[in-house]
């Protein structure tokens, strides 16, 4: 028996350090949900003041069926897909950072969920002319996975991943 371990005791699994915890999970989080208000939504208001869509940024409509503020809902969202971005793209200090990659699952993968799967658990069927929503979807959802990106290069530290 090695150290100070217990006959018939049975070994415990060593325990994530809170570095780890930190850098895969909450500083993708917080990411991503900073990233859909200060890109995110910030796209939207731009492209609306420029006169080029109707929709605005941080808008206030009730998110059904929650309730609350589609924005933030929005920024919920977009928090947890940070946490799925950074595993896939492999997102850390001492790898280079996956910019193209970021613009095109954040595109992609959140304007794809939005019009498949999020919008029909609302009732929001795709019909009609998709092109449209599909570009304006694919620009902002682009520029917040740039955005999150950022603020995650920003977060992390050579020195959280030791």
């Amino acid at each position: 028996m090695a150290g100070n371990e217990q006959p018939g005791a049975r070994p415990t699994a060593p325990r994530p350090s809170v570095a780890l915890l930190m850098q895969k999970i909450i500083l993708p989080f917080l990411s991503g949900f900073l990233a859909a208000f200060f890109f995110r939504e910030a796209t939207l208001t731009l492209l609306h003041t420029a006169g080029l869509i109707d929709a605005t940024g941080f808008s206030t409509v009730p998110f059904a069926p929650l309730g609350i503020p589609e924005f933030v809902a929005n920024a919920i969202m977009s928090a947890c897909w940070a946490i799925l971005m950074a595993w896939l793209l492999r997102i850390s200090p001492e790898r280079s950072a996956p910019w193209v990659p970021s613009l095109v699952f954040g595109g992609v993968a959140l304007t794809a969920a939005r019009v498949f799967a999020i919008d029909p658990l609302r009732g929001i069927w795709p019909a009609g002319n998709m092109l449209p929503p599909l570009a304006v979807g694919f620009v902002t959802n682009a520029i917040w996975g740039w955005g999150a990106l950022v603020f995650m290069r920003a977060f992390m530290s050579d020195r959280d991943a030791a």
